[in-house]
């Protein structure tokens, strides 16, 4: 048998040619496919960037602006950023203030200083300083996209990038505002900022405290260490936290003759917010001087006592238990009920995300600016004497009848503001409690009486069936 070496020769041939065009192919098809992947993805990253994009504008008040995240931006403080921009432009009511040349320390996005200087016609300029270059630019940007660079010069605007302590005391712009919103604790820039207001006379500082946890007590050594004051680390450790802070700031104010009134204050979720009127008076700063104090609080009754000297007695005259104390902290009035009052009509006119929320906060803080300091958690004292968590209405009413100033507090939505102590709280939760009980107690025995009455009409309709079958 003959074999044809050609024939077989060609074959083997073709099959090679065959795979490598398959191989082609399949190369091809797997290239069309990577290809199409790739489009799908570069689509989808744009669309995710064009998304981001969407995502990184803000929409605040009156104010839109872009957001980085090398910057930061806290969507939490809006509600703060709302309440100080209505306190912003309340101080048109303050005497001798004039139009405000205001300083934004540690700008950050510039959110807060364009919101001031948008909303309120009071502020004639906002110089925003930032020590990172990167907010810098971004403040930069912000302003030219709300259009202040087109205002023809009505409002002005500058840009700092520097440390706000060496622009306070060596920038040489003096300013009658001055922000200090620092991450943690104002204390290092509150010298810096009075010095610089010093120069106007009067004028107005506003601080923002974040580090809750240790002007409540949490942390009390670096209370002692940073504000020169002892905490509170219970039921009223917010207000006590709040007033060691204007405490501290009255106490650095006082040396330079600068005398200090709060304006505004607030403590809410993560921070602690007050606005204080600065006056260039040596009898003004003796004045603010005069409010500081001291705190206590008893351990058995819970019953609260200020002192303006710093002679606390160890037991607590009501029940003899142990005091715990704090101080030295400012006694005075935390609010000003006119710079309230027109907070609130401003508010009424703005078109805020918050403004329903704000109502009731403004509502709450002008009753509790007529109360004396310090508030009683209702529920911590049922919860300390094992007794129902009372109701707030009937517990007001009845210290209303009793002839005592009473309020709800914007501190802690659980508690009540008021002239009366612990014992008269006390006397009238367990009068309430006792006529519950008394209440409860009739109405089982009625429904007992009912039920009662009931068997026996049945038992005696039995009987009569009796004798009838």
């Amino acid at each position: 048998m003959v074999f044809n070496f050609n024939f077989i020769f060609m074959f083997m041939k073709n099959e090679a040619e065959n795979k490598k065009l398959l191989k082609s192919e399949k190369k091809e098809r797997k290239m069309k496919n990577e290809s199409k992947k790739l489009k799908e993805e570069t689509e989808k990253t744009r669309n995710k960037t064009q998304e981001n994009k969407d995502r990184n504008i803000i929409q605040e008040g009156s104010v839109k602006i872009s957001v980085d995240e090398s910057v930061f931006y806290n969507p939490f403080m809006e509600i703060n950023r709302d309440v100080s921009s209505l306190a912003v432009g309340a101080l048109g009511s303050v005497e001798g203030l004039g139009q405000l040349n205001a300083c934004d320390g540690m700008a950050a996005s510039g959110i807060r200083g364009l919101r001031y200087l948008i909303e309120n016609d009071n502020i004639d300029s906002v110089t925003f300083v930032d020590g990172d270059e990167q907010a810098c630019n971004l403040i930069k940007k912000n302003i030219e996209e709300n259009l202040l660079l087109n205002l023809e010069g009505s409002k002005k605007t500058e840009v700092v990038c520097d440390d706000i302590n060496h622009h306070l005391y060596r920038g040489g712009k003096r300013y009658n505002f001055v922000e200090l919103d620092p991450f943690g604790s104002p204390v290092p820039f509150i010298r810096a900022a009075l010095l610089n207001l010093r120069g106007s006379k009067i004028g107005i500082l506003s601080v923002t405290a974040t580090d809750t946890a240790v002007l409540c007590g949490a942390h009390s050594k670096a209370c002692v260490i940073n504000y020169g004051a002892k905490p509170m680390h219970n039921s009223i450790c917010h207000e006590v936290g709040l007033r060691i802070l204007i405490a501290d700031i009255v106490r650095t104010a006082a040396p330079m003759h600068l005398g200090i009134t709060p304006l505004f204050s607030i403590s809410k979720r993560h921070y602690m917010k007050v606005i204080l009127l600065v006056n260039k008076s040596a009898k003004k700063a003796y004045e603010s001087m005069s409010n500081l104090g001291f705190v206590s609080m008893c351990q058995g009754c819970m019953n609260i006592e200020t002192y303006e000297k710093p002679h606390i007695p160890t037991k607590c005259n009501t029940c003899g238990e142990n005091l715990d104390w704090a101080g030295p902290l400012w006694l005075g009035p935390i609010f000003d009920e006119t710079i309230l009052k027109k907070m609130k009509l401003l508010n009424q006119e703005r078109e805020y995300r918050n403004k329903k929320e704000i109502e009731s906060l403004l509502k709450i803080m002008i009753e509790e600016s007529k109360m004396p300091a310090f508030y009683y958690d209702l529920h911590a004292i049922a919860d300390h004497f094992s007794i129902p968590t009372p109701s707030f209405k009937p517990i007001m009413n009845e210290l209303k009848k009793k002839g005592f100033l009473v309020s709800r507090t914007h501190f802690d939505p659980t508690a009540i503001k008021t002239n009366a102590g612990t014992k008269e709280i006390r006397e009238i939760i367990d009068k309430i409690d006792e006529d519950r009980r008394e209440k409860k107690g009739n109405k089982d025995k009625n429904r007992q009486k009912r039920e009662d009455d009931n068997e026996k009409e049945t038992g005696s309709k039995k009987e009569q069936n009796k004798v009838i079958n």
